[in-house]
């Protein structure tokens, strides 16, 4: 006798309500149904749902099922209807999946309903009634049998017309649990993000008639999408090369990348010889469209766009919608984009490398992805995707779009920024001198102001006029570049605060420490024999006065730094500065075996700005440079040099002398970072690093009217950076070559 599998009715449970535990996923399920039926409307009704006993209802105009597709498709659980056919009929790539989600959904309730008129029996219409309390109280599910009834139409429809529409309803009645207000505007959330507040609009639409989907209705679908300041644009194509272009609120093209400069995240290392292109990714073709907002007007330059723009109104949108969000084959996933849900770490990265970049508060996007090979494999409860590989790699083709959409914003401010106070400085004393030659001709000497009814020349009014507008303008211009390094620094002068306090508080631990231990030895020393002590004391008590010494040294350094006398402007020795910061960081640098050579040879030539300016300068090389040695990829070798050369040369233009400094290391060299990047705020390689120590070298090279450059190996094999800085006429010291062979 021949036996089969029998399931009992509790099995139900566990496939339904327990593996899909929220509703919103399970009706979610039946609006993809009615998605891959061709339908262009599904509407949503629920009725007394805010109590136990409620009802649901959802319909569409969708092609609607036959008997036997009744029988075999949507009553049987667990097989994908993608497995007979991956399209509808009208083309659609269909999104519905092994039926569980739609069991959930079917389950919410005591009894349900599904009527449905199939577009190839016109007139014709099918009725599928489940009794579930009929079902949970029977001993195994297939004990309980399904009738389907069908029959014939009259002909005329209830709205009047002569011809019943196509389509299926299902209603669920004597919902088990009332739909709360939190998850009725889950449902009503998910309904609307289907398709997403985007302009280019779906021939799907779906309609829900709660009172959330109402409200959030006007808030989604508003039109405030067009006040985004930059829209990002990424590709990535079917032999798994990415490409990117970055638009400006305008809708023109402002930066372009290739694979080769979209294809790397910020920070990934590469060796030497890894001049090729990044790797292809192992992910389905996809889209990336992220629209990023100013929602601080206030903090950029004035413009009648950001006037007029409703802040507030755009905040409370994109607290709703913000986010990335993840639609496959035309539909959104949940929980991608849902609120808490950072799936590419836009927060965290935002966080750990603020410049440029926007948050899930700041930006709206949608990663578009068709997937023809089912590359990626959704999850049993229908909360999004099976975190596999090609997963992975379609999350890394974002974050890298991202990362380089952040840079090129990050270089273009930085080009504007770099310099822009010492030119608005130099542009504003020109305007304020030409102004005060028109109004010279205007007063003669000694007069305190024109009369009133002398005679003028129109045209030199106009002149002092235009004169003083200027001035002001560019005033104005000065104050805010001076705006922008203000934010910059204003972080490092509340580091340096901190760092004198703990160095003063370091200062006394440590000198006790040494004292303590000098106190140890003189009381051992003369207790033990000298083999003794030599064996069993010297070497500790040493290391630990070695130790005390080195901290003390430490603590000492940031205080010389920040002492006030070193930010008066003077004409500054640069080699005999460069000195002194070596041997401020002497210890230091004996502690990690790093010898410092010294080819000087612009002694007595001076450069008119501060100690604390070269100090600067100097200790932000030493430290890069010292860094490189504990990376992993640094050379095993035994040596470990820093060579800092100096030269007087000629500037290109002949009208005067630079100081030249150079600063070698034998480390591993620039990698992992472009050199036009390694200048910009928060680009760093090193772990845990801040990425503004070559960006105060920039600033500082800057506002002296000198220039810099990194070179990524060096004499010595490692990175060279060197920076020219304006020497003072008349000081000492020869000019030499500016050309390679002169170092």
């Amino acid at each position: 006798m021949d036996h089969r599998l029998r399931f009992a009715p509790e099995i139900l449970a566990r496939l339904g309500e327990e593996l899909v535990p929220h509703p919103d996923l399970g009706i979610m399920e039946l609006v993809r149904n009615a998605y891959d039926a061709d339908a262009e409307l599904c509407r949503i009704k629920l009725s007394g749902a805010a109590e136990a006993g409620g009802t649901l209802t959802v319909s569409d105009d969708g092609d609607g099922m036959t008997e036997a597709e009744l029988a075999s498709g949507f009553l049987l659980i667990g097989r994908s209807s993608k497995s007979s056919s991956t399209h509808s009929r009208l083309g659609r790539r269909k999104v519905g999946e092994k039926g569980l989600g739609r069991l959930a959904a079917l389950r919410l309730g005591t009894t349900v309903t599904v009527t449905t008129r199939s577009r190839t029996e016109p007139g014709i219409e099918h009725v599928l009634s489940i009794d579930w309390n009929r079902v949970d109280a029977s001993h195994a599910v297939e004990d309980v049998p399904l009738g389907i009834v069908t029959r014939t139409l009259d002909s005329t429809a209830p709205d009047g017309t002569s011809e019943w529409k196509q389509g299926t309803t299902v209603t669920v009645t004597g919902l088990r649990h009332s739909i709360s207000a939190g998850a009725g505007e889950r449902l009503a959330r998910s309904l609307l993000l289907l398709s997403g507040p985007f302009a280019d609009g779906t021939a799907f639409n779906v309609e829900c008639d709660t009172p959330e989907y109402a409200g959030l209705s006007r808030l989604v679908n508003s039109d405030l999408l067009r006040y985004h300041e930059y829209r990002l644009v990424a590709v990535l194509d079917s032999e798994g090369l990415a490409s990117a272009t970055l638009y400006n609120w305008r809708g023109e093209a402002e930066f372009t990348g290739d694979h080769a400069a979209v294809g790397h995240r910020q920070g990934t290392r590469r060796k030497k010889k890894d001049a090729a292109p990044p790797l292809a990714f192992s992910a389905p073709e996809a889209t990336l469209e992220l629209w990023m907002f100013n929602l601080n007007p206030s903090a950029a330059k004035k413009e009648v766009r950001l006037a007029e723009q409703d802040t507030p109104a755009i905040r409370n949108w994109l607290r709703t919608v913000g986010g990335v969000h993840l639609y496959h084959r035309g539909l959104r996933v949940q929980p991608y984009g849902d609120k808490g849900n950072d799936w590419l770490d836009i927060n965290l990265r935002r966080s750990g490398s603020p410049e440029m970049r926007p948050s899930t508060a700041t930006a709206l996007g949608r990663l578009m992805v068709v997937d023809p090979a089912d590359m990626l494999r959704p999850k049993t409860d229908r909360s999004g995707f099976v975190e596999t590989f090609e997963f992975g790699q379609l999350q890394e083709f974002a974050k890298c779009a991202m990362d380089w959409a952040a840079e090129q914003r990050l270089q273009q401010r930085e080009q504007g920024r770099v310099g822009a106070s010492v030119k608005a400085h130099d542009e504003a004393e020109e305007a304020d001198a030409r102004f005060q030659r028109i109004l010279a001709s205007i007063v003669p000497p000694g007069d305190d102001m024109l009369p009133l009814d002398a005679p003028s020349d129109p045209a030199t009014l106009q002149s002092l006029a235009d004169s003083a507008t200027k001035v002001v303008n560019i005033q104005k211009q000065e104050i805010e570049a001076l705006r922008e390094d203000l934010l910059l620094y204003r972080s490092l002068a509340t580091v340096g605060t901190s760092t004198a306090v703990f160095a003063h508080e370091a200062l006394r631990p440590a000198s006790r420490i040494v004292n303590l231990v000098k106190t140890l030895r003189r009381r051992i020393e003369p207790k033990v024999s000298s083999e003794v002590y030599e064996e069993s004391f010297k070497n500790p008590i040493d290391s630990s006065i070695d130790s005390a010494m080195t901290l003390e040294t430490f603590a000492r350094l940031p205080l010389s730094l920040l002492e006030k006398n070193k930010r008066e402007v003077n004409d500054i020795d640069l080699d005999a500065t460069c000195r002194s910061v070596v041997e401020l960081f002497k210890r230091y640098l004996d502690e990690r075996a790093i010898q410092v050579t010294f080819d000087l040879q612009a002694e007595g030539a001076t450069v008119r700005t501060t100690i604390a300016d070269v100090e600067s300068i100097l200790s932000n090389l030493l430290a890069n440079a010292a860094h490189a040695f504990t990376r992993t990829d640094a050379p095993m070798g035994p040596e470990r040099t820093i060579r800092i050369r100096t030269r007087l040369v000629d500037r290109d233009d002949a009208l005067g002398q630079d100081i030249a400094l150079c600063v070698d290391d034998s480390g591993p060299g620039i990698l992992g970072i472009s050199l036009k990047s390694i200048w910009l705020p928060g680009k760093t390689t090193f772990d845990n690093g801040t990425g503004l120590g070559l960006t105060i070298v920039r600033d500082i090279v800057g506002d002296l009217k000198g220039t810099q450059e990194a070179r990524a190996n060096g004499e010595l094999g490692g990175a060279r950076i060197l920076v020219q800085l304006p020497a003072r006429a008349g000081h000492g010291g020869s000019a030499g070559s500016s050309t390679e062979e002169g170092w």
